[in-house]
């Protein structure tokens, strides 16, 4: 039987990579995005490329709690059960003050954080349907240094890795796979928007690569590039007062 998984946030980015990676394992990915022209972009990509699996695009408002609900009742009848599901969707919004608007950390808690919580009780009856099922949600490493303007971005990762990990211990005995994601940098159009320096900057299909064997290899946390990883676990070892004087010269640069 041919494995299935959803991908959301699959029409660019790191979730277009993992959505074409998938495929060319021969999976059949649904990918889940609300770009209806960059979705058929990714099929025919898939398709270009010879794909061993099946693409089939899904337009989809992740935020829109209604536009879900409509969704899962008719998923079912797409698939009888969900392999695998990559929550991957997420934004970034830096903010300034004194002025910063709270619209900016109301969408980014929105797309990272809130509509993870509210998929995972929907999509969790068809993962219980597979013999092995996986569940992968994508944080950030960013949470793990006190960033300049990061407040919005930092925070929602934040609570997104301390939910999985939560989340793991709940459905501990049930099977079901639960595994972390937290990448550094990775060449998106998301990390293209930046104006400083990213550090040990990733293409996407490589880090796509990475997730894939990571989640199939069963891992329950996954933390990459190394070399940042162990950056950041070095400055998280200084004294607290020393380690925000470093953040903050950090931002003087």
């Amino acid at each position: 039987m041919q494995s299935i998984c959803l991908i959301t946030g699959a029409s660019s980015g790191l979730g277009r990579a993992l959505a074409l990676e998938y495929a060319a394992q021969g999976w059949k990915v649904l990918a889940v995005a609300r770009n209806v022209e960059r979705l058929a972009d990714l099929v025919k990509s898939s398709v270009d490329a010879n794909s061993q699996g099946q693409i089939v695009p899904i337009s989809l408002d992740v935020t829109d709690s209604k536009a879900v609900d409509t969704y899962m009742q008719q998923i079912g009848a797409l698939v009888p059960q969900l392999d695998l599901v990559l929550l991957n969707a997420g934004t970034c919004e830096y903010v300034d003050l004194p002025d910063w608007p709270l619209d900016a950390f109301n969408r980014t808690f929105a797309l990272n954080f809130h509509a993870v919580a509210m998929m995972v009780p929907k999509l969790l009856p068809l993962l219980q349907q597979a013999k092995a099922p996986k569940l992968a949600i994508v944080s950030s490493l960013a949470h793990y240094f006190p960033f300049t303007r990061a407040e919005a971005y930092g925070a929602s990762k934040a609570a997104l890795s301390y939910f999985t990990d939560s989340l793991r211990v709940d459905l501990a005995g049930s099977g079901l796979q639960v595994t972390l994601i937290e990448p550094g940098f990775i060449d998106t159009p998301l990390t293209q928007a930046n104006d400083f320096t990213m550090p040990f900057m990733l293409k996407a299909d490589d880090a796509a690569k990475r997730i894939a064997k990571a989640i199939d290899g069963g891992a329950l946390r996954f933390r990459f590039p190394k070399r940042l990883v162990f950056s950041l676990s070095l400055l998280n070892l200084l004294p607290y007062n020393l380690r925000q004087r470093v953040a903050a010269g950090m931002k003087q640069q």
